[in-house]
C-alpha cells in the first residue's frame, strides 16, 4: 500500500510541475482584428475592436495551456479578467476558441 501512495505522489508531483509554459509573445488572430501581448516582464495587453484590457498578469498553467490573468487598469476600476488558454503548437494558440498565432 505505501508503494502505491508513494508512486501516486511522485506521479502527481510530476504532473503538476509539468505544466505548459505562458504564451509569452505578441499574438494576432489570422485577420489581425484581436491582439494579445503577454510580456516576460508580466505585463499584458489584449485588444480586440473597441476592448482594451492592459495591466500586470499571472499565469496558472495545466498540462494543455493554461489561465491567464490580467489586472484590467485600463478601466474606472481595476479588476481580474481571465483568459482560458490552449496551446495548440508552438506558433498557435486559441484564447477561448479564437486562434492566434505568435508574431514574435
Amino acid at each position: 500500500m505505501r508503494k502505491i501512495l508513494g508512486l501516486l505522489i511522485l506521479f502527481f508531483g510530476i504532473a503538476v510541475a509539468q505544466g505548459a509554459p505562458a504564451p509569452i509573445g505578441y499574438w494576432t488572430t489570422d485577420d489581425g482584428s484581436e491582439t494579445l501581448l503577454i510580456e516576460q516582464s508580466g505585463t499584458c495587453k489584449f485588444a480586440g475592436g473597441k476592448l482594451v484590457i492592459l495591466g500586470r498578469c499571472s499565469w496558472n498553467p495545466s498540462s494543455r495551456g493554461g489561465i491567464l490573468t490580467i489586472m484590467n487598469v485600463y478601466n474606472y476600476k481595476p479588476a481580474p479578467i481571465y483568459y482560458n488558454i490552449v496551446w495548440v503548437d508552438r506558433r498557435t494558440i486559441r484564447v477561448y476558441g479564437d486562434v492566434f498565432h505568435r508574431r514574435y
